[in-house]
């Protein structure tokens, strides 16, 4: 392709060539030059255009997820708070002393199920006879991996919705073991027998 002449151009065009050294320079360029450069223009003005909406968008997006956040907070409360009724309701929710023994047995049998080892368990009950609760404290030393541990603490957990875990300390015997000996503190939570009265 030909070069672009300044003398091709109309007179005006000239003119202003000559005064600003970089419209000349772009003359010197050719038509090829001259439209590649004209793309790189265009192209960078959609990129900025582009880019302005995409971060209007970005924040768009953010406020709805902030909202949406709110949203669930405010259900979440207001589900929790008419879910839990009033005390007796929750109260009555609670296993009964009969299933005692049974909740204690699951949470031994979730251990074995997972792979830890459980050499001991140490168990107390309290009963609370102004609102007719009990509780029954386990303390139980385990061995087992990091994996194994949590996966029965999860486990134990999500099998019994009146079990807290009140304690855990985890340590090492030597720093290279992949061994963990954790101390577990567990309180079973329940209703207490009618007959029944004072700590145990």
């Amino acid at each position: 392709m030909k070069r672009l002449k300044l003398s091709s151009l109309p007179l005006p065009v000239q003119a202003l060539l000559a005064r600003m050294p970089v419209l000349r320079r772009l003359g010197r360029l050719g038509w090829p030059g001259a439209l590649g450069l004209l793309a790189l223009l265009v192209a960078g003005g959609l990129e900025l255009g582009l880019v302005q909406r995409w971060h209007q968008e970005q924040q768009t997006l953010e406020a709805q997820a902030e909202q949406l956040q709110r949203q669930l907070r405010l259900q979440r409360a207001s589900g929790a708070a008419a879910d839990q009724g009033t005390p007796e309701q929750w109260r009555a929710g609670l296993p009964g002393p009969e299933l005692r023994q049974q909740r204690l047995a699951d949470l031994l049998e979730a251990a074995l199920r997972a792979g830890v080892s459980t050499p001991r368990t140490e168990h107390r009950l309290s009963v609370d006879a102004n609102t007719g609760l009990e509780r029954l404290r386990v303390s139980m030393p385990v061995q087992g991996s990091y994996a194994t541990v949590r996966a029965y603490l999860e486990q134990a957990l999500r099998q019994d919705p009146a079990l807290s875990l009140d304690g855990l300390k985890l340590r090492r015997s030597h720093p290279a073991s992949a061994e963990l000996e954790a101390e577990l503190q567990w309180s079973l939570h329940g209703r207490a027998a009618l007959s029944e009265g004072g700590a145990r």
